[in-house]
């Protein structure tokens, strides 16, 4: 997959908005920044955008106009929510409006180049995006099953593991959101959520140390990565 990209931005601070533009120009994505949501949306109308990205206002109460417009056209694209100091409700509210990703502010570009790439992923046909069989390392693992197999053995994995692991698949090598996790598999991100997402993730590492190059990779604050490199940590 490309790694350049054609990122359309909305934030009505214009100061910032250009800010993200230049950054991410200067990491070489072809990017317009927008302070009007009228002219946003012109832009995505005339031009083939590959991502959305929104600065959220939680009191601007009619900054969803141009998520709508862009949901509701015949080419939508995947949308990422840039928030400072979310709420629980303010995630919950975003997730409820099909966001595909939310991210707290301040973060590291790197890593929004990172999410972006997974989110545009998943965008990909079909084909890739319901994939159900994985290789990596000495594993394959058969997410439909729930079978993980690892040599000449076979290991039943439970529904929440095999999730779980079919998420981070779909990811390989990329951080993957705590929340993004917790809201397409547990649908909630509250507190007794997360700690169940701690438990099954120690119970997938101690499934995957069968083979020492394939590990779990907890970025704090951020999320996990299904590493199958050897030499992430």
């Amino acid at each position: 997959m490309d790694n350049k990209f054609n990122i359309l931005i909305f934030n009505k601070d214009r100061k910032q908005g250009e800010s993200m533009r230049e950054q991410l120009k200067f990491m070489g994505q072809k990017v317009q920044a927008f302070d009007s949501e009228n002219e946003a949306y012109h832009a995505f109308a005339f031009d083939k955008f590959n991502i959305c990205i929104i600065q959220y206002h939680p009191l601007e109460k009619g900054v969803h106009t141009l998520s709508n417009l862009i949901r509701g056209a015949d080419n939508p694209i995947p949308i990422i929510y840039l928030l400072d100091q979310p709420s629980r409700e303010d995630l919950h509210l975003l997730f409820s409006l099909e966001a595909d990703d939310v991210i707290r502010i301040p973060f590291d570009y790197d890593v929004l180049l990172a999410r972006i790439k997974a989110i545009i992923r998943r965008y990909e046909p079909e084909s890739r995006q319901t994939a159900k069989n994985f290789r990596f390392g000495k594993f394959k693992f058969e997410s439909q099953k729930q079978l993980l197999k690892v040599e000449d053995r076979v290991i039943k994995l439970t529904t929440k593991e095999s999730e779980l692991l079919h998420l981070l698949c779909l990811h390989g090598n990329d951080v993957v959101d705590r929340s993004y996790i917790l809201h397409i598999i547990w649908k909630s991100d509250n507190y007794f959520n997360a700690r169940s997402m701690d438990v099954y993730i120690t119970k997938l590492r101690k499934i995957l140390q069968e083979d020492p190059l394939i590990k779990i990779i907890n970025y704090h604050g951020k999320g996990y990565k299904l590493s199958t490199h050897g030499n992430d940590e």
